[in-house]
């Protein structure tokens, strides 16, 4: 016998399941009100809309409506579970799901005390108090209320500015808010018989957890008008080049910045401001799956690739709104596209608007997009020349003919006829190689080190109950860095010929072969973990604080002093003042520097930061790019 069970979506759509058992399927118990977790199963699409789609771990599947930052969930980044509530339970016992406010918030804002940008979609009053409140968007596309003080700026619909974020207020049935307050400091009036005033700073021991580890670059920070993009090759979150993806998510950039007021792209520049280079993308120019034009491994064919990709996105008048610069610092040559306000909307394909909200790029939708247009209509008419407006380049510039706009629904990518870059169509590229990946290398000595604290070195693997740790040393890496990393924090770095054949040093002897001698490592701690790196090489170490934060950063191996002595406690990386634990470090190649480059701190910061939150939203794709190449790197040195 077939059973047909009608299933109800939060839109109330009816859908069919069979089922060939002898009886209906048992089916969990909801409850209006209550929040569950649903692991994730991934994005679907359902009658041309989105829906994340969720299991309850047996055999029922369910969907919610996604918001606008979870569009942009991939299979590397999607989170283990959802929690959604409750809203209501149809008569065949199925739930109508919405996501729990309270864990999206949480998921989506980490940082206490901290400046967010949102944006004023509606002015209204309050039926029950008759003040006055704005309807706020976020970059992550959700809403909020919020009633501005006496003091405050006036603000209008469209307008961006940011607020400080104060933590979470819960009210009941799925009803909860930021805690947000204004920037604006309100006037201050002097009491008269005040005559003193009294400041005090917070100790240093308290304080240095909290330092932002990164340095004032010569670019500043990412605002309103600036953004940095570290490559045109490699996605945020990728280790894989994807040219294409890439400059789709630049394309969105400039627009952003054209449906705003202008702005400028850094390339070649990370997160944190410091310049990384350009010339890790030229030899992926030609690597398009769709464009079949050549590019020259130049600044010329860097350009040329970046505006074919902008026309074929955007359009022509994107592309003739936006000019390149090239620059250099510290001999890393990068580049500099200033993008202009365009008094027309920049749609991507023809479908999708897009605008600059604070640091990031805002998906406008519905009502918005019509008070947008409305918005740049009124603005263009006010600017129009009252005389002679057929000879104002501008306003030729902006008004594009309805065949320039079909262009963009081309499959084709739009490419540029041949001229000064003929010579470019055929250039050389290859794809540099790691100077490590020999597969000729081969073992000079195993290192053994003993629970007595003793050590040795033979041909052989000792491997039997008095061994604490052992590692293999490839003749490649005997002169370079033996990592030693201890559970209080601390890292001895040595070279592994010197400790064996040391040079030049009084009352040092060779020491002979599978004899073992004592003082190999400091006993008083815990050897969490043994590696060679090159002195080139980045290092990566996880730590968690007394609070259960968990934090990540990198250095160079070059910046850890190098001991001629095995059991020294070595140099202090994780400060115990900053009250926190090493769980991890991991070393990785120079070559994917570019790929987590905002995370490696100075050499001068070496003790005195835990680096940066693993909930920092700022990194996230940072962080998953970061363990792809860990896990690579694992697999590839057996780490």
């Amino acid at each position: 016998m077939i059973y047909i069970v009608p299933y109800i979506d939060e839109n109330f759509d009816f859908q069919y399941e069979l089922s060939t058992k002898n009886k209906l399927p048992k089916m969990n118990e909801f409850h209006v009100g209550e929040v569950r977790a649903f692991e994730v199963l991934g994005i679907i699409e359902v009658n041309e809309r989105k829906f994340i789609s969720l299991s309850d771990g047996e055999k029922d599947t369910y969907r919610v409506s996604p918001y606008d930052y979870q569009l942009e969930w991939e299979g590397a980044n999607l989170p283990g579970f959802l929690h959604c509530y409750v809203k209501s339970v149809n008569v065949w016992g199925l739930p109508y799901l919405i996501q729990s406010r309270k864990h999206v918030l949480e998921d989506c804002y980490t940082e206490n005390n901290t400046e967010y940008a949102f944006k004023v979609v509606a002015v209204k009053e309050d039926p029950n108090t008759g003040s006055t409140f704005y309807d706020l968007k976020d970059a992550f596309g959700l809403h909020h209320r919020y009633y501005p003080e006496k003091h405050e700026t006036l603000r209008e619909i469209g307008d961006i500015f940011s607020l400080i974020y104060n933590g979470i207020e819960e009210k009941g049935r799925n009803n909860t808010f930021l805690k947000l307050s204004s920037v604006e400091v309100p006037p201050f009036e002097l009491d008269e018989n005040v005559t003193t005033c009294y400041s005090y700073e917070i100790p240093a021991s308290l304080s240095e957890s909290k330092k932002d580890p990164r340095k004032e670059s010569s670019f500043g920070y990412e605002d309103e008008f600036k953004e940095f993009k570290s490559s045109i090759v490699f996605p945020a979150g990728d280790v894989e080049e994807n040219i294409d993806k890439q400059l789709l998510i630049i394309s969105k950039t400039i627009a952003g910045f054209q449906n705003h007021k202008g702005g400028t792209l850094f390339l070649g520049v990370n997160d944190t401001g410091e310049a990384m280079g350009i010339h890790h993308d030229y030899p992926f120019l030609n690597s398009s799956k769709n464009d079949e034009y050549q590019y020259s491994a130049t600044k010329d064919g860097y350009e040329l690739k970046i505006r074919n990709a902008v026309k074929y996105f955007l359009g022509n008048t994107a592309n003739s709104n936006i000019s390149f610069e090239f620059d250099s610092i510290d001999e890393k040559e990068y580049g500099v596209i200033k993008i202009k306000e365009v008094q027309k909307p920049v749609f991507l394909h023809n479908i999708k608007l897009y605008q600059r909200a604070g640091n990031m790029t805002q998906l406008l939708k519905g009502d918005e997009i019509t008070y947008f247009i409305e918005e740049r209509f009124l603005s263009r008419n006010y600017n129009l020349p009252q005389q002679h407006p057929v000879e104002n380049n501008e306003l030729e510039e902006v008004q594009e003919t309805e065949d320039e706009i079909s262009e963009l629904t081309d499959s084709s990518v739009v490419q540029e006829p041949p001229g000064e870059y003929e010579n470019d169509r055929k250039a050389d590229i290859r794809i540099p190689e790691t100077k490590r990946a020999s597969v000729n290398d081969k073992l000079w000595f195993y290192l053994t080190f003993y629970k007595n604290g003793g050590w040795s070195y033979q041909k052989n693997a000792v491997q039997n109950e008095e061994v604490e740790k052992e590692i293999p040393i490839l003749d490649s890496m005997k002169k370079e860095r033996l990592m030693m990393v201890y559970d209080n924090g601390c890292v001895n770095v040595v070279c592994p010929l010197d400790i064996i054949k040391p040079k030049g040093v009084r009352g040092r002897k060779f020491r002979s072969r599978e004899k073992i001698y004592s003082n190999g490592w400091n006993t008083k701690a815990k050897l969490l973990n043994l590696f060679c790196a090159d002195r080139d090489d980045l290092i990566v170490f996880d730590s968690v604080d007394q609070f259960g934060s968990k934090w990540v950063k990198a250095h160079k191996v070059s910046a850890i002093s190098v001991h001629t002595t095995l059991h020294l406690e070595g140099n202090v990386l994780i400060n115990p003042r900053l009250n926190a634990s090493i769980e991890r470090a991991v070393p990785l190649p120079l070559e994917y520097y570019h790929l987590f480059s905002s995370l490696v701190l100075k050499d001068h910061q070496t003790s005195g930061y835990l680096g940066f939150r693993r909930t920092d939203k700022n990194y996230q794709k940072t962080f998953i790019a970061l363990e792809k190449l860990i896990e690579n790197y694992k697999k590839l040195w057996k780490i």
